[in-house]
């Protein structure tokens, strides 16, 4: 017995679901770890806060989905819409109903996660018209989102006709009303892609890591390019062969990596500071290793020292770790001011009175 209900051998064959099946199972145990490592992160440092309550409801979302797509397989997903066994007309219309609401509402959460994450990173700051912009923008989406999914509900009159084609009634067009949701999908990924970017780039942090922080906020972008390929694939539905296996794979894709890239702040400097760790311990040259402060670098007594305020800047995000301050962002739930001193030696001055030594502080805003 194949794999599609009521298929017989040669169209069982003919299916892409074993495809389906292993695109949608590998991202979402990547989905699921990355989120889980998140959670984990987040709740050993402060606990839980409403984005990373966003993000696990967008995991929970983005796993029914996946199961659903692969429900969807046993009933003709993954074949040409002649090929499809008659007989299971009404359990993949239901199915495949079931999911399209969950869908849309769904891929609102991980967008909204990431968009209180900016509110958390101005908590405290001067950027009231920026923390203003961005809870429009979570209302916008989430009320575009659940728009798009009601839409989908109610498209036939009566709503039975959605998984019953052979019911007289009347539903909204297919083209007009696929590309309305696709506009939504598409431009609420371009503005929360770049509604951090001003932000980020006012950081005064170095330009490599600014570079690399706006390179990870920007991945969102690639939930665009897999909203338009989705898009595109309505025109191989109706007016191809009706294969609807790449529609749903990008939406897929789109839903997963969503997750994992509203994720990626939260990781990024954890597995940053694991690597520089993990290099200072086994290269025994730097302030982490066996010769601490005393070493090459270390301060010789004796000497006179004048230290300088050269940064006061609130818009860095900053926190502490075992060697001195760090330049970081999301972490422990709070932003944090750099304030950086330089360090002038006087040889020959003094040598008799104590040498006074000051570090970098990170203060708490």
């Amino acid at each position: 017995m194949g794999w599609v209900d009521n298929a017989t051998p040669e169209v069982n064959d003919e299916s892409q679901y074993p495809t389906i099946i292993a695109i949608c199972s590998v991202l979402s145990v990547l989905s699921i770890a990355t989120v889980s490592c998140r959670l984990y992160i987040r709740a050993n440092a402060r606990g839980l806060a409403s984005d990373d309550w966003m993000a696990a409801l967008a995991m929970v979302f983005a796993l029914i989905y996946s199961i659903l797509c692969i429900v969807q397989t046993k009933y003709g997903l993954g074949l040409p819409l002649v090929s499809r066994p008659i007989a299971n007309l009404i359990p993949y219309t239901r199915v495949n109903f079931a999911g399209r609401p969950i869908y849309q509402v769904g891929i609102s959460f991980f967008k909204i996660a990431l968009l209180i994450s900016y509110q958390r990173l101005l908590k405290g700051t001067d950027q009231k018209t920026y923390r203003k912009v961005v809870w429009v923008t979570i209302t916008l989406v989430f009320l575009a989102h659940l728009g798009c999914a009601l839409s989908l509900i109610f498209a036939c009159t009566p709503v039975e006709k959605s998984w019953n084609p052979h019911m007289a009634g009347t539903c909204l067009p297919p083209g007009p009303s696929f590309t309305g949701y696709a506009v939504v999908t598409i431009v609420s990924d371009v503005v929360v892609a770049l509604l951090p970017i001003p932000v980020l780039l006012k950081l005064n942090i170095r330009l490599g890591k600014k570079v690399g922080l706006i390179a990870i906020f920007m991945l969102g972008l690639f939930t665009t390019l897999c909203s338009i390929l989705r898009y595109l694939q309505i025109q191989r539905i109706q007016h191809g062969d009706g294969n609807s296996t790449m529609l749903v794979l990008w939406g897929t894709i789109e839903f997963n990596v969503g997750n994992m890239v509203s994720s990626l702040p939260f990781l990024a400097p954890v597995c940053m500071r694991k690597a520089r760790d993990y290099h200072t311990k086994h290269s025994g040259n730097g302030y982490g290793s066996s010769h601490g402060m005393s070493g090459g670098r270390g301060l010789k007594t004796g000497e006179h020292y004048k230290l300088s305020d050269v940064s006061n800047d609130k818009s860095a995000f900053v926190s502490a770790n075992k060697s001195g301050s760090e330049e970081n962002i999301l972490q422990n739930n709070t932003i944090l001011k750099s304030v950086t001193y330089t360090v002038q030696v006087d040889e020959g001055k003094a040598s008799g009175k104590a040498s006074r030594r000051r570090h970098d502080s990170d203060l708490n805003v």
